[in-house]
């Protein structure tokens, strides 16, 4: 039977799985849609995820410091725990500390600019004379803040601020008024930090601006956290575990490092929202496995008689495994490259949008190319099993 073959071709080396494909324009193109959406929906579920353990984590990650003191009700970024500024200053005793500084956050309510509806603000103060932001922009701008009610604002925020950047790069300051109508404040100078699901933008402050704006948020005497820095940062685990003796249960000494994982396990494991991005990443596999099934287990189907064929020639079915399987590499990476080139597009159109940073990496390529050809795979396992109905006696 092989030699029915023209000379010098062996079965074997023919792209009998992209022929297959191939030979049905429209459903192949159908069931790559259908894989691409599923992968897309896998991107966009993780997006969403990183975007918001970056906008929860940014903040922690510009902080210049050793050690940070919070208060244990403190769960999140979003919604900080006052403790008394006396226990920040309690450390200053501890041999190998160099400074503490108090570090104010609170949310403002602000009216929108060019707008009715008001905007909320994350108000981020502590003392100019003692920078805690590793932000050079910041850095270079800490004088301005010296002015009481003068802040400067973050130019990643979203668009329900209104076009407050572009104001004061045009004009060198903007005027902005609370909602309350109780206090108005003067934005000086730009920053690029990234807005957060909690708020809307950035603002920075003095220590003295923040607790004159947010008067109702932050209370007489008290800090939201505390920021500890080390003569020798080589002394940080001995002044930790001292620190942590110190205070014991009535505040949480934590590095950088410590604060962003704890931040992010939150996130992943204790809010609702890891749940719900967890959940829609399974049911992209979900979509994407019953898609490739359909579509093999059809092909497979339609095409019995001529894998009974090969049968008879004495093709083992090893050999027909291999096409089937093939067949959902293809489908795979067909639908799985532009999958990932939508998903760049959509990720800077939601950054630009909504001033949360959702970047695309290599861990998440990684990831969804290997879910979407870990299901492709798994669905061809279980269509394969047709391939047993393929009988060659019914050639004859």
């Amino acid at each position: 039977m092989r030699r029915l073959l023209p000379a010098g071709i062996n079965l074997a080396d023919l792209p009998l799985a992209w022929l297959q494909l191939k030979r049905q324009p429209i459903r192949y193109l159908v069931a790559v849609t259908g894989i691409g959406f599923a992968a897309l929906l896998m991107y966009m579920q993780l997006g969403f995820q990183s975007g918001l353990l970056n906008s929860a984590t940014t903040f922690y990650e510009a902080l210049d410091t050793d050690l940070i003191l919070i208060s244990p009700g403190t769960l999140n970024s979003g919604n900080f725990q006052q403790f008394p500024q006396s226990l920040l200053y309690n450390a200053l005793g501890v041999e190998g500390v160099k400074q503490v500084i108090p570090i104010y956050v609170a949310n403002v309510n602000a009216q929108r600019l060019g707008g009715v509806k008001p905007t909320s603000l994350r108000l981020i103060g502590f003392d100019p004379a003692t920078n805690v932001l590793k932000l050079p922009e910041v850095t270079a701008q800490l004088d301005k803040l010296r002015i009481p009610n003068y802040v400067l604002f973050d130019a990643r925020g979203n668009r329900n601020t209104g076009p407050v950047a572009p104001a004061v790069q045009r004009n060198g300051y903007q005027e902005m008024l609370l909602s309350d109508f109780s206090k108005t404040f003067r934005i000086v100078g730009l920053f690029k930090l990234g807005s957060i699901f909690a708020a809307d933008s950035n603002l920075i402050s003095s220590d003295s601006t923040a607790i004159n704006l947010a008067y109702r948020q932050i209370n007489e005497g008290e800090i939201s956290l505390g920021a500890v820095r080390l003569s020798d940062p080589a002394q940080v685990p001995r002044v930790q575990e001292f620190l942590r003796q110190r205070y014991g249960r009535e505040l949480q000494v934590l590095t950088k490092a410590e604060l962003i994982s704890q931040e992010r396990n939150y996130w992943n494991t204790s809010s609702s929202f890891g749940i719900i991005f967890g959940f829609g990443t399974i049911m992209g596999i979900l979509v994407g496995g019953v898609v490739v099934y359909q579509v093999l287990y059809t092909d497979v189907t339609d095409h019995l008689k001529e894998y009974a064929t090969l049968k008879a020639m004495g093709f083992s079915d090893t050999f027909l495994l291999v096409i089937v399987v093939q067949e959902a590499i293809i489908l795979a990476v067909s639908a799985f490259i532009p999958a990932t080139l939508a998903s760049a597009a959509l990720y800077a159109f939601l950054t630009s949008a909504s001033g949360i940073r959702i970047e695309m990496s290599s861990d998440k390529i990684l990831l969804v190319g290997s879910l979407t050809l870990g299901v492709c795979a798994a669905s061809s396992a279980i269509a394969i099993r047709k391939l047993a109905d393929a009988d060659p006696a019914s050639v004859f």
